[in-house]
């Protein structure tokens, strides 16, 4: 949940262009999401700085007063994503956000610009997917091996120390995780408050906005030695960790919808660039934050980023068992959430995008259970299905999303957590708590020698200085009375991220080295040696571990989807559309409509099934009705974009069509893990995908596992040719909205409520699925054709008109 669009920030990821596999982003999907990235889920669980507060306060996370807030601009979307915006907004209260970038290395400014440009095209994908599939994949590569490589290098108190897959030892593992951000928040809450939220949201806003969570799975990658494998054990659990991204977009209901939630709490606070009706710019704007496209808080955008990238890759049938991996990090309880949560309520800001996600990411029924179980569930399954040795290595690409999450904080800064200690006289002194399982590094312990030789002689001397390193001045830290080798190591760590005053790795550029040089305010208080103590320290603060190729080193090589197409010959339309769904082969239209044919969609929705007197062969129309269940699965790729009321209702029709209940009525609560209890009883619910693979059976067909087999297996002519075009309409979902929801009333109304398909459905309980599945699909789309009738804009009509009546056309002829 990295958090949000006036500030993007996951998961959590789905669809692969597996139509194939209800996938709309996240696992996209995950990932992908908007606003549903949690500015609040920091890699390093969550340690803050906090100031004495001598207020006694409940620390229970009380949520902010539900009220009917002023609405936030939710019009259609444009095409471009551009506006002319005001930056000057907040940075008047908070000038130093337009200056934050100046205290980071060269490098890491080129990679914000970098990061910034790459996150603005995923945020608008439709219009830049050309080239940004292999650009997204270098990145999430880059960040495995930064991510892998330094959580090799001291695992022991990471997932890495589960050495091999055990469903038992993960419970704990997570349940301890679990209970240390609890007794932090516990801590915490017993000695005050850290009051520094309001500046981290909004220098991190990113993360709300615009993350693309690994919930959302698309037809995942064939696992273990990268061959091709029976899909079905994949669909089943891309559907499980689906659910998650149905609940943060709100199941439907756009004010349940955590990116709205939180570009709500943005525009109450006046965060980001500000629109002319005086609404905070969404995530898909380009400078959407007010900043100047070379600054911002680089680590927010990186962490942005890795949730878009992995929810996309994980929706292109890469990355899977990583994606799972990264959900079920991003879902946990992290410490700095239940922070967040508190202080908004103490400053009298709307709390609820994150007191909510302490509630519905709960560890007993909540997105953390519920990541979790698919993570199990997949794994159980991969063993079953192709032994042990395949399912460890699939743990350990799972290891690696959950290490990618935990590794990329999404808080502006690293906060430190502090204790009170008894100092001399009975005063109480505020000092960082121990760094327990961290001993110094050499340059560490050759800095901490040197400062405690000279505390004694340095005492008052910094009496005056008003400088505070984690809310201490430099006095408080160096009192001789209180100094010890553990209080020292931590002020140099505090020091260490104390900007200009230590630029990591970057001596001539750090004030504190500069101070001790000629002309400098300490020069001659440090001998030679000492100095180059010093120096020595600042260098090591910017040795980068090795992080060359070590993601593939420790999962093994993978082929990558460009090296997958060069083994596959296509022959047809429909077959390379599904092996490259990325590409938009066509982009012209669906045929116009001769005016005299032109009708009202509420007419079209009116209407009888156009089949109803028609024997349909179900040969025929076999390979239509699994594209057909792919339709949506685009819109939820651009989760700023989706959290609209256009978005709300494809997600409405994606639930539909997965075999989900409705939910998106203000009074309904979320399904949490009542749904996979159920799969977990063999019950799953079935959605057209798999009433599809019933028909198979009664119709004495091999079932296929995805998109890519039908696609092989459908000759050239006029079936082929009218998959391809579906797959073409589906890849702009946002340009071709009113057509793909025509043309889903057409299938519904000519294939789906048709009798004769119907009764190849042997039990009756799935002729009532199927009859729930037309129902809702009826439904929402009237109510998609009230909406778009409620705005001034009628072009739609038409669009919608077209759509319908060149599906229809499509269908009748390939019929007959």
């Amino acid at each position: 949940m990295l958090n949000s669009s006036a500030s993007q920030p996951v998961l959590g990821v789905l669809t692969s262009w597996q139509p194939y596999i209800p996938s709309p982003i996240i696992l996209g999907m995950i990932a992908i999401i908007f606003g549903i990235t949690r500015l609040v889920k920091e890699t390093h669980r969550g340690r803050i700085a906090s100031r004495h507060n001598e207020k006694k306060s409940d620390h229970r996370i009380e949520q902010s007063p539900r009220r009917h807030d002023a609405q936030l601009d939710i019009s259609q979307p444009k095409t471009t994503p551009t506006a002319e915006l005001d930056q000057k907004s907040y940075l008047a209260t908070f000038p130093d956000l337009a200056r934050v970038a100046d205290l980071a290395s060269e490098t890491d400014r080129r990679r914000l610009i970098q990061d910034k440009e790459l996150y603005w095209k995923l945020q608008n994908l439709e219009d830049h997917r050309e080239g940004v599939l292999q650009e997204a994949r270098a990145r999430l590569v880059g960040l495995f091996d930064q991510t892998l490589a330094e959580s090799l290098n001291d695992p022991s108190d990471a997932i890495l120390s589960l050495r091999s897959f055990d469903s038992s030892s993960l419970r704990t593992f997570l349940q301890k995780s679990h209970r240390s951000a609890a007794n932090c928040y516990e801590t915490m809450a017993q000695i005050g408050g850290c009051g520094q939220v309001r500046g981290w949201r909004l220098a991190g806003g990113i993360l709300g906005v615009g993350t693309g969570r690994a919930a959302c799975l698309g037809e995942p990658r064939d696992n273990a030695d990268g061959k091709i494998r029976n899909g079905n054990l994949e669909r089943v659990v891309s559907k499980m960790a689906w659910q998650v991204i149905s609940e943060e977009f709100g199941d439907g209901d756009l004010q349940k919808n955590h990116i709205y939630l939180y570009e709500k709490l943005l525009n109450d606070v006046k965060a980001g660039s500000l629109q002319a009706n005086g609404s905070t710019a969404p995530g898909h704007m380009e400078g959407f934050d007010g900043l100047r496209a070379d600054q911002g808080v680089p680590r927010c955008w990186e962490a942005a980023v890795a949730q878009q990238c992995i929810g996309l890759l994980a929706s292109t049938r890469e990355f899977f068992p990583e994606a799972l991996g990264f959900n079920m990090a991003y879902e946990s309880l992290p410490y700095h959430l239940l922070v967040s949560a508190r202080e908004l309520k103490e400053l009298n800001i709307d709390n609820y995008y994150f007191a909510i996600h302490v509630t519905i990411d709960n560890a007993d029924s909540g997105h953390s259970a519920m990541a979790r179980m698919a993570v199990e569930r997949y794994l159980e399954g991969i063993r079953e299905r192709d032994g042990e040795e395949a399912m460890e290595n699939v743990w350990r690409r799972v290891q690696t999303g959950y290490i990618l999450a935990e590794g990329l904080p999404t808080t502006p800064s690293g906060p430190v957590e502090f204790e009170p200690t008894i100092g001399a006289g009975g005063k109480t002194f505020w000092q960082p708590r121990k760094f327990p399982d961290r001993p110094p590094t050499p340059a560490e312990a050759r800095l901490v020698d040197v400062i405690m030789r000279k505390a004694g002689a340095a005492e008052k001397m910094h009496c005056t200085s008003r400088m505070k390193i984690s809310n201490l001045t430099v006095e408080q830290w160096l009192d001789p009375q209180t100094l010890t080798q553990v209080k020292t190591l931590s002020f140099i760590r505090a020091l260490a991220s104390k900007r200009p005053f230590v630029m990591p790795g970057e001596p001539s550029r750090s004030r504190f080295m500069r101070d001790l040089e000629w002309g400098g305010k300490m020069f001659g208080a440090f001998t030679g040696s000492e100095s180059h103590v010093v120096k020595e320290w600042i260098l090591s603060l910017g040795h980068k571990i090795m992080s060359e190729r070590a993601y593939e080193k420790f999962v093994g090589p993978s082929l990558t989807k460009d090296e997958d197409l060069k083994n596959h010959t296509t022959t047809t339309a429909f077959e390379r559309r599904a092996n490259d769904v990325w590409y938009i082969h066509d982009r012209r239209l669906i045929p116009q409509i001769p005016s005299h044919d032109l009708i009202m969609p509420w007419d079209l929705i009116a209407q009888p099934s156009y089949t109803q007197s028609i024997r349909i062969e179900y040969a025929l129309i076999r390979p239509i009705w699994y594209v057909a269940t792919s339709l949506f699965e685009c819109f939820p790729l651009q989760p700023s974009h989706f959290a609209t009321p256009l978005g709300m209702y494809a997600l409405r029709l994606i639930r539909a069509q997965l075999g989900f209940g409705a939910l998106h009525l203000p009074e309904d609560i979320c399904a949490g893990i009542d749904d996979l209890v159920l799969e977990r009883q063999k019950q799953q619910m079935k959605g057209l995908w798999e009433l599809g693979k019933n028909m198979d059976s009664a119709s004495g067909m091999t079932t296929s596992s995805d998109i890519k087999e039908i696609a092989k297996r459908t000759p050239a002519g006029e079936t082929n040719t009218f998959c391809a075009k579906l797959l073409d309409l589906r890849a702009r979902p946002y340009a071709n909205a009113p057509a793909i929801f025509g043309v889903c009333l057409a299938i519904c109304q000519g294939l789906h409520s048709n009798q004769s398909v119907i009764e190849l459905l042997e039990e009756e309980q799935d002729r009532m699925s199927m009859q729930r599945i037309v129902d809702e699909q009826v439904t929402t789309i009237s109510e998609y054709v009230r909406y778009q009738n409620d705005q001034s804009d009628t072009e739609w009509e038409e669009e919608f008109v077209r759509g319908f009546m060149w599906a229809k056309g499509e269908l009748l002829a390939i019929l007959f």
